[in-house]
């Protein structure tokens, strides 16, 4: 009678006597794979949102459109147009002015 030591090492078993790996098969049953496959996206679910959060990718500086300052068109700069926004409102509310649209507009944000 010959025994046989049989180990398990990276999902392989290795007969000691034979030195030769074989596959192990799988003995899991289609809920607890759908289980695992559920965890697993749990957790990669998690993990985005966690990156997503701690580096403020999605992080916008929305901004309303309050007031238009100046001449239509604009011929200015987004500059000369914050500038006039500043004077004409003041800064607070107004946070940039930008020269927008087809007629060239000066918009002030706030």
């Amino acid at each position: 009678i010959t025994t046989h030591i049989i180990c398990l090492t990276n999902d392989k078993f290795i007969d000691k006597k034979k030195k030769t790996p074989s596959l192990r098969k799988s003995k899991a049953k289609p809920k607890e794979m759908a289980k695992n496959i559920n965890s697993a996206v749990s957790i990669t679910v998690f993990l985005f949102v966690l990156l997503v959060t701690s580096t403020e990718i999605l992080k916008s500086e929305a901004q309303t459109f309050c007031f238009e300052c100046g001449p239509v068109p604009f011929l200015g700069t987004n500059t000369d147009c914050f500038n006039c926004c500043k004077t004409k409102y003041g800064s607070p509310p107004v946070v940039s002015g930008v020269v927008e649209g087809s007629e060239k507009h000066c918009h002030c944000y706030c």
